[in-house]
């Protein structure tokens, strides 16, 4: 379906004409590539932020993210090393995609979705002047009219309470999604859970519990211990901005839409199908 048939021209144009500058945060959390991960963490939950910026006199050297930190905690690896121990370098992607300010925040939607990246940093004159992450593209849709139905994905496998976190580790890594749907033993949605809440698990264990029973405690922690409640349902009817205001106001990544008829989860809009709609504008 063509999706630009879709939209209003105006809608259109003032997309078209947002710049990176406009959106971008300015107050960027940087750290030493030196610096711990419970350090890292800190400053991610002080700017209410799932990344930091690494830098070395003034030089950017990496990103890290809440999705690096799952994908290298809840391995055997990792499990016998305390957290105090694990440097942020160990989980940094090097050498990060950056760009300019004056550039469009569709060409910056394109360039995020082609990398398959969640972020960019912003230079200019070879300083860092701010980041622009998936979370600053939704406030340019907070008026959208389109519907959810024409963004929307299919949910690749479907959690239950009684799932283990780290299978849905292991399915986010696998299937490259952000957010899945949690459902209960009558298949009705009752949460979801996000990168978000198995970093933060995986980080709490790694702090709070002793070496030798860590291993035990991550192979049996279950989604119901670490899912978020009362998710927000939406139908495939159902209006893009109101969405995208919901996700901003409550700090979700992503949206569950239901079957209008049998309540049954249909797909899911989230951070990078918004991100991929304005990458086609």
């Amino acid at each position: 379906m063509d999706i630009h048939g879709l939209v209003n021209m105006s809608e259109l144009e003032v997309l078209r004409n947002i710049k990176v500058a406009d959106v971008m945060l300015k107050d960027v959390p940087i750290v030493s590539k030196d610096d711990t991960l419970p350090h890292v963490v800190k400053i991610m939950d002080k700017y209410d932020i799932d990344r930091v910026v690494i830098v070395k006199n003034h030089k950017l050297l990496g990103i890290a993210t809440r999705k690096d930190i799952i994908i290298k905690l809840g391995t055997a690896r990792t499990s016998t090393i305390s957290s105090g121990r694990l440097h942020i370098s160990s989980f940094m992607t090097p050498n990060p995609i950056t760009i300019q300010p004056k550039e469009s925040i569709v060409n910056a939607a394109k360039l995020m979705i082609e990398k398959n990246i969640s972020s960019l940093p912003v230079i200019e004159d070879g300083k860092i002047v701010g980041l622009l992450t998936k979370w600053n593209l939704l406030e340019s849709l907070k008026e959208s009219e389109i519907k959810l139905k024409e963004l929307m994905r299919t949910i690749p496998i479907l959690l239950k309470t009684s799932d283990r976190v780290i299978h849905a580790r292991r399915i986010m890594l696998d299937y490259d999604v952000e957010l899945l749907p949690v459902l209960n033993e009558m298949n009705k949605v009752v949460g979801t859970v996000s990168i978000d809440e198995i970093a933060y698990a995986l980080f709490q264990l790694h702090e709070l519990v002793p070496v030798r029973y860590r291993k035990e405690r991550i192979m049996n922690l279950l989604l119901e211990d670490v899912m978020r409640l009362n998710p927000p349902l939406y139908t495939p009817s159902s209006i893009l901005g109101e969405a995208v205001k919901e996700m901003i106001d409550r700090r979700i990544r992503g949206v569950i839409v239901l079957d209008e008829v049998e309540e049954k989860p249909l797909g899911m809009v989230t951070l990078t199908d918004i991100t991929r709609y304005i990458a086609t504008l």
